[in-house]
């Protein structure tokens, strides 16, 4: 299942980064060229940004590639590395948890009050659900990484190589 995930995760990161990029480049092009903008590239892009953010953080923590200082977590065994592991997933949950619940929240009043984009007329909410939709990703790859650094602390006590 997880790499189910992961192809899911990479092919919406290359998706996204690839339009943005094209999206950008033609405004700039158009721009220069044309002496004209394209208006609706800086919302779309803006809004796929979002999206990016939050799936690449996920893929982030699924790569084990985010900045850390682990000097204290590295000289930790037993009992004090796993209360760490466990704060540290239950933290990292609790805020990707906090951030979907208020993505959720700010989709559902966006679909109630009708928002509309500024320049493309389309509804708001189907770009803010990039944003929860990105935090369920990175919420599960915090329990996942979770479970994974458990799963190597205890082979880790027991002598068995990680």
């Amino acid at each position: 299942m997880s790499k189910a995930i992961a192809y899911i995760e990479n092919t919406i990161l290359a998706i996204t980064l690839a339009v943005m990029s094209v999206l950008a480049f033609a405004n700039i092009v158009s721009r220069y060229l044309f002496h004209y903008s394209i208006s609706f590239t800086e919302e779309v892009t803006v809004n796929l940004f979002v999206l990016l953010t939050f799936l690449g953080a996920a893929a982030g923590i699924r790569n084990n590639a985010h900045l850390g200082f682990t000097m204290l977590f590295d000289k930790l065994s037993g009992v004090p590395k796993k209360f760490l592991i466990v704060f540290t997933c239950a933290l990292i949950s609790a805020i990707f948890l906090i951030f979907v619940y208020f993505g959720y929240d700010m989709v559902s009043f966006q679909i109630e009050s009708d928002q509309k984009t500024p320049a493309l007329g389309w509804n708001q909410w189907v770009f803010t659900l990039g944003f929860p939709i990105g935090c369920l990703f990175g919420l599960y790859r915090a329990i996942e990484a979770g479970f994974r650094e458990w799963k190597a602390a205890s082979q880790q006590e027991s002598g068995v190589k990680a």
